[in-house]
């Protein structure tokens, strides 16, 4: 099943955080969709700002084979606090989103149900293991499962000055995928990319399978980084092949 419905992209999520918000900042997330090929996938981010209050958004188009961004759409509504933008605003970045995610063939909603999804709501959630198969083909019938696990290596990184001492030192995260019995590497990295070498925490939130390529994974993860008046929870995607 695919979702095709791509209007007021922008708009449809803040409407979720225009309410009063707390000292520490939690990001919502959204998938966008993946080009024709399967060559990209976009997703975004967004939330307010724990020491301003200004609402932001941030879209990564993502290569699906080195897990590397290749192009990123980022912004603040610095002018409105505790209310949503303006339409023209609103209409604005809805248009640069849209021409930016064309830009890689990407069409909003090109995407199945994840095979994995746990927000930050289930208390229940292991969020260093899940379990899965690729088709469902019965309610007790189904491709042979796949455990997706997750482990924190601290970043090889020169730590920043001013960086508060009361928080964890900065990990990079590996993940790895046991399918019949086989162990083997889905995603490791020499070094963490700029946009992410302050995180100290990782967990697994959802995995997607790409559409146009039947191996092929992406991973969302939970991440936390320093923030300005504590934790801040924040996304990364990671992708892989199985």
């Amino acid at each position: 099943m695919k979702f095709q419905s791509h209007k007021y992209l922008v708009l449809a999520c803040l409407v979720f955080i225009s309410l009063p918000g707390v000292s520490e900042d939690q990001a919502w997330f959204r998938m966008i969709g993946y080009s024709e090929d399967g060559a990209f996938a976009a997703w975004q981010m967004g939330g307010i700002q724990d020491g301003s209050g200004f609402q932001w958004i941030d879209l990564e188009i993502l290569s699906t084979e080195s897990s590397q961004r290749v192009d990123r759409y980022y912004h603040v509504w610095d002018d409105y606090v505790d209310e949503l933008p303006g339409e023209a605003d609103l209409a604005s970045s809805e248009a640069e989103i849209l021409e930016l995610c064309r830009k890689y063939d990407i069409e909003p909603g090109t995407y199945d149900p994840p095979l994995v999804y746990h927000p930050l709501t289930d208390l229940g959630a292991d969020g260093d293991s899940v379990s899965f198969c690729l088709e469902t083909y019965s309610p007790r019938y189904c491709s042979d499962e796949i455990i997706l696990t997750i482990s924190l290596l601290p970043a090889e990184i020169e730590m920043e000055e001013g960086y508060p001492d009361w928080f964890p030192s900065p990990v990079t995260p590996v993940l790895h995928v046991l399918q019949d019995s086989t162990s083997s590497l889905f995603f490791s990295e020499e070094a963490s990319p700029q946009l992410y070498t302050m995180d100290f925490d990782y967990n697994i939130a959802a995995v997607y399978r790409n559409p146009a390529m039947d191996n092929s994974l992406l991973v969302v993860l939970h991440s936390t980084r320093p923030g300005f008046e504590g934790p801040d929870g924040r996304f990364r995607v990671v992708c892989g092949s199985i």
